[in-house]
């Protein structure tokens, strides 16, 4: 049986996101590329693929997906499994930070000294690694909210 979810919504609300990510959850939960075992090896193509493939899924929100099944087979209390994960979230959560930074490289080469100083003072190195931080923190509770709805059904 080919099951179908579509829903779009150009900027959806926290809660739309959280019930999107609940039912894609709850989809995917049961397709074998989201074993436990392919779960702690990290996001992969694969993922992506079939989550596509079966349900229309996209890969951002394939890797929603991904990043909240991880968290429920994580022993949190494993130092090692706990800090793969965090890793694991924080490099997608840093690319906006690359991006900033990338951006930056190529206005050295065209901006004066004085325009160059003002853009590197918007982007603060400590200030980055506190939102990363808070996001990541953010992140990992709208995840367990969602793993708790998971256990009620």
């Amino acid at each position: 049986m080919l099951f179908c979810f579509i829903s779009l919504a150009e900027d959806p609300s926290k809660s739309y996101v959280k019930l999107r990510d609940f039912v894609l959850v709850k989809l995917c939960q049961g397709l074998p590329c989201f074993s436990r075992e392919k779960l702690m090896q990290g996001f992969n193509e694969d993922m992506a693929v079939e989550a596509q493939q079966k349900f229309k899924i996209n890969k951002q929100h394939a890797r929603r997906v991904y990043e909240i099944l991880r968290l429920l087979v994580t022993d949190m209390s494993d130092a090692e499994q706990y800090r793969s994960y965090r890793l694991d979230i924080k490099r997608r959560l840093i690319s906006p930070y690359k991006k900033k930074q990338r951006d930056l490289a190529k206005m050295r080469k065209c901006l004066r000294p004085e325009e160059l100083t003002n853009q590197m003072n918007q982007i603060e190195i400590s200030m980055q690694h506190e939102q990363l931080e808070e996001s990541f923190q953010e992140l990992v509770e709208d995840y367990r909210r969602i793993i708790e709805r998971l256990a009620q059904e």
